[in-house]
């Protein structure tokens, strides 16, 4: 498979698109630049690291280039042991730290359980009542 062949199929999401951006030095996601969010997201970017294993070797490129891919990348090998261990309620647990390391490195501000601040005008929350606000 070469990676146009990925980038039409139907195993890509945001953050798998975001790894292949920075790998093959094409422009970012339209919607965006993101991390694996749960197993599922995980799982693709998984599956796009083994089609291209010299992706994985230069994982830290992402990180890089995009600080909020920090942590996730520091413990790649100890998430995919979870993920081919098919322990996704422990991975999801372990991914959440790592997420919020990437936020902080990225900017972002901690406002309560689950809400963040960016900026100005930035606010996430997840969670009940999910709110998105720039």
């Amino acid at each position: 498979m070469t990676p146009l062949e990925w980038a039409l199929s139907d195993d890509t999401g945001m953050s798998s698109e975001t790894i292949m951006h920075v790998m093959e030095g094409t422009p970012p996601p339209s919607y965006g630049v993101s991390v694996p969010q749960d197993p599922d997201d995980f799982g693709r970017c998984h599956r796009l690291l083994r089609l291209f294993p010299h992706y994985r070797k230069c994982l830290h490129e992402v990180a890089d280039k995009y600080p909020m891919w920090v942590g996730l990348v520091r413990d790649w090998d100890r998430l995919t042991d979870l993920f081919d261990e098919h322990r996704n309620n422990d991975l999801y647990d372990a991914m959440q730290p790592l997420i919020d390391e990437g936020r902080v490195a990225d900017g972002w501000v901690k406002t309560g359980p689950g809400s963040w601040t960016k900026g100005e005008h930035g606010n996430v929350q997840l969670g009940p009542g999910v709110s998105i606000g720039f």
